[in-house]
């Protein structure tokens, strides 16, 4: 009885002062808009970007306190340095990305670090930002990225640590996936040492079937992608596109012919779907 005691007193002391301090207003919602990039070496953390919220503090402080066993380390910050794609990538692939790391990091550890395309190949001129998604050619290459330890991806199925590419997939409009996500965009990962050449995957079938290989299923591992209804403000930066979503907000060069422009769009790091 003691100890339930004190961790009800821990718990409202703690609503307390995330209501009056970790809740205040963000200096980011002060700021001025208009479309920017991050600068390489500058630190943003997942906490800035939101403003306060007073009917959903105490609530908020309460979770936090029950989470047992959080997805992903509190406080991750978002850093943009000057860093080549990593050695495990073929250099033909590592030559289409940029050379620039988006990171997000447990402290000063990486716990995930992306590098994005150059170059996003399109099939068509994107109708505006909420729909550029539709035009991303299937199994285009997206980026890579490098997961430092063993995680869960957006079904919740094992997604190992390692470098792997990211190849953008639509999802399957049938019975099998019918309401298991919010958007069809995905990209499926596929391990490096299996995805050695920029236009080695050319479809659906073919990404499935990669990045499925060294998995005990035979469904790609994938991480959600979510449009953005807008492209105003700074890029990257951090998100939240949905309840119990987290995200990295992007800003990708693209090119449909001759005619160059720029994709922005979410990449969900954490959350989950529905099987």
């Amino acid at each position: 009885m003691k100890k339930f005691k004190h961790s009800c007193q821990f718990t409202l002391k703690l609503c307390g002062i995330l209501q009056r301090h970790l809740l205040s207003p963000s200096l980011s919602s002060t700021r001025s808009g208009g479309e920017g990039a991050r600068r390489a070496g500058e630190e943003v953390s997942l906490g800035q970007t939101f403003g306060y919220h007073p009917e959903l503090a105490s609530l908020l402080a309460f979770l936090l306190v029950l989470a047992a066993v959080p997805a992903f380390p509190a406080g991750l910050v978002l850093k943009v340095v000057d860093k080549d794609p990593p050695k495990e990538l073929n250099p033909s692939i590592a030559a289409t990305l940029q050379k620039s790391a988006v990171q997000l990091l447990d402290g000063d550890k990486p716990v995930l670090e992306f590098w994005f395309a150059a170059e996003l190949p399109l099939t068509a001129k994107p109708a505006s930002p909420d729909k550029a998604l539709d035009a991303v050619k299937q199994a285009a290459l997206v980026g890579a990225v490098s997961v430092a330890k063993n995680m869960r991806d957006y079904r919740e199925d094992p997604l190992p640590a390692g470098v792997h590419t990211m190849r953008f997939v639509l999802q399957p409009q049938d019975g099998n996936h019918l309401g298991t996500a919010e958007f069809s965009y995905f990209t499926a990962l596929v391990p490096a040492k299996i995805d050695t050449k920029p236009d080695g995957l050319t479809d659906y079938k073919a990404v499935v079937k990669a990045s499925s290989k060294e998995t005990s299923t035979d469904h790609p591992v994938i991480l959600s992608l979510r449009p953005a209804s807008s492209t105003d403000g700074e890029f990257p930066r951090p998100n939240e596109p949905a309840p119990e979503h987290k995200s990295v907000r992007v800003k990708v060069p693209a090119k449909f012919g001759e005619e160059k422009t720029t994709l922005v769009f979410d990449v969900v790091y954490e959350g989950k779907g529905h099987k």
